[in-house]
């Protein structure tokens, strides 16, 4: 991510990965979670969910409590 400067740039980045992550959770991880009896994902789909999950975390990781 990148530091709190005020600017669009910020804002935009930060309502960006916001929405990423709602998106993720509501698309991926929410189905996969709630709903018995789903078939199980082929590898390669899986694989893409995870690299999701992954930047998302990174993403997390790398950013700043607002005081």
């Amino acid at each position: 991510m990148m530091a709190d400067d005020g600017s669009d740039t910020f804002r935009s980045v930060h309502r960006g990965v916001a929405a990423f992550a709602e998106g993720a959770f509501a698309a991926i991880r929410n189905p996969n979670s709630h709903e018995a009896g789903l078939p199980e994902l082929p590898e390669h789909e899986a694989l893409e969910q995870l690299a999701v999950f992954s930047a998302l975390a990174r993403w997390v990781d790398t950013a700043a409590l607002a005081v």
